[in-house]
């Protein structure tokens, strides 16, 4: 998937189109998308992301590999924990099924928050196993603080419930108050707080709004409310655990968790069960974390009531059979929602300069290696609701570069709209692209 399907759109285009820009202007503080201040995320998954970009040059490949990184390094702290921590045959379990979880093998290779988030998570959990295990080690507890402050500075303050919740629920599941001491250790809270607390300060002399935006519109009023369009019914949850994981989530002989380690993991993804069946903000990936936890439980479920051979080996080839399956199916439905179609006109047409109105194609900028002017008053083809909400405060400062009407935009010899918004050609323009999403036209040449 990393190097055949193109950029999915609107979350992979515009996520990597955000590190391509910061990867050309260098601000690794304020991610820019078109030009505006993209504040709906912090910034570590963009600059590892404009790390790759500047290695690679501007191909799905380079902005997948953060998460491709992150999913091997969630494999290789479960196989490392379960080697201190489990039997034998169990690190090869846990890995092989986390490996197979449909949800983990797609978002392995995507360019979404959530895969580094999941290996920040399992840091937590299982250093927390260990130091169960083993006793309490400065040095452990420093990685343990340092991966809470790289989840928030990868996804925000959903780190932070993941790793009180998480800790919470691994206490009640043990019956004791242990799995809660290391959060009483203030030294780690300076290296927790201290790397996303000054990031958060020099965002906050720049655009002083921000507190505002992250803590109650960002996290809060997502969590609380509808205004996201995200509320989903109650056996959301419960659905995903099972389609993530299928087919171990329904082969796996479950039992109640035994070892100490397996109710650090079970706390963990209880905690998920719990908060994301509340909140009223969900989507498949917020439960990606969870997964490596759900593994770890059912691989000593699967010691403790080992069953033959060939049907571990069956549940394992599951995913990659569905993969290898669909290829035929998926690879088209992944270009339609890309802006690889639209690119590719583009190039055809010699690379010309281009103009979108009212509409935006991140991912056909990505893949060109530019940014093109966007022509949009309100700026929803951003998809950005930092922008949306606070457009008039960036105007204001002059931080706003979309373009409110053609009459303002540089020339441009390829126009690129909606069809449903198409209007009247340009006059003179000959059609060189159309799908569901964009028409392109490209202008004679003067």
């Amino acid at each position: 998937m990393a190097f055949a399907y193109p950029l999915v759109d609107p979350d992979e285009g515009r996520n990597a189109q955000v590190a391509a820009e910061m990867a050309a202007n260098g601000d690794v503080v304020i991610p820019h998308l078109s030009g505006v201040p993209y504040l709906d995320k912090p910034p570590a998954l963009f600059a590892l992301s404009a790390a790759a970009i500047r290695v690679f040059g501007p191909q799905p490949f380079a902005a997948r590999l953060p998460a491709i990184l992150a999913a091997l390094l969630t494999l290789l702290m479960l196989a490392h924990a379960s080697r201190r921590l489990a039997p034998e045959g169990h690190a090869f379990r846990v890995t092989a099924l986390t490996a197979a979880s449909p949800l983990f093998a797609v978002i392995g290779a995507y360019v979404i928050f959530d895969m580094p988030l999941a290996a920040c998570v399992t840091a937590v959990w299982t250093l927390l196993a260990i130091e169960l295990e083993h006793g309490v080690s400065a040095k452990r507890r420093l990685l343990m603080f340092l991966a809470v402050g790289l989840g928030v500075l990868v996804k925000g303050p959903v780190m932070l419930a993941w790793t009180f919740g998480g800790s919470l629920g691994a206490a009640v599941l043990l019956r004791s108050t242990s799995a809660l001491a290391w959060l009483g250790w203030w030294p780690g809270w300076l290296v927790a707080l201290g790397l996303p607390g000054a990031w958060f300060a020099a965002a906050l002399q720049r655009h002083p709004e921000y507190a505002h935006y992250a803590f109650l519109e960002e996290t809060f009023e997502r969590m609380t409310s509808s205004s996201f369009h995200r509320n989903q019914p109650w056996w959301f949850v419960p659905a995903v655990f099972v389609g993530g994981a299928l087919p171990w989530s329904l082969g796996t002989p479950w039992r109640a968790p035994a070892s100490p380690a397996s109710r650090v993991a079970a706390g963990f993804a209880l905690f998920a069960a719990v908060f994301f069946s509340l909140s009223h903000s969900k989507l498949v990936t917020y439960l990606l974390p969870a997964f490596p936890a759900l593994a770890w439980w059912a691989a000593e479920s699967w010691s403790a009531q080992p069953r033959p051979r060939a049907v571990f080996a069956a549940m394992l080839a599951f995913a990659p059979l569905v993969l290898v399956a669909g290829w035929i199916s998926l690879r088209p439905v992944a270009a339609h929602t890309s802006g690889e179609g639209l690119a590719r006109a583009v190039q055809a047409a010699g690379a010309p300069a281009l103009r979108y109105e009212d509409c935006y194609s991140p991912g056909t900028d990505f893949l060109l290696g530019r940014r093109s002017p966007v022509v949009s008053a309100l700026g929803h083809p951003l998809t950005s609701n930092y922008a949306v909400r606070y457009r008039e405060s960036l105007r204001e400062r002059g931080l706003w570069t979309l373009l409110d009407s053609p009459a303002d935009a540089p020339p441009a010899r390829i126009i690129v709209r909606e069809p449903s918004h198409a209007g009247v050609p340009p006059a003179g323009a000959r059609e060189i692209f159309r799908d569901a999403r964009f028409i392109a036209w490209l202008l004679p040449a003067d």
